[in-house]
């Protein structure tokens, strides 16, 4: 199965995206597999300061991205 990584950081109000904070491989059939496994990803305290999300597949390749303000809203 092909593995994809997660990745969050902090995305300043000019957009800058700091660091990442969350660095997690995701094992999936598939891209929607993954997409639906970094959706149903559970937060921590620890990354409660994460605002900005997405997912590479093996080759790097953007698949996914949130902003974490669009899935409150």
């Amino acid at each position: 199965m092909p593995a994809y990584r997660l990745r969050g950081a902090v995305r300043a109000a000019d957009g800058e995206i700091g660091p990442p904070l969350i660095d997690e491989i995701i094992t999936a059939a598939d891209r929607v597999e993954a997409v639906h496994l970094a959706n149903a990803r559970e937060t921590t305290p620890a990354d409660e300061q994460v605002n900005a999300l997405w997912l590479v597949d093996e080759s790097g390749t953007l698949v996914w991205s949130l902003r974490r303000a669009d899935r409150e809203g």
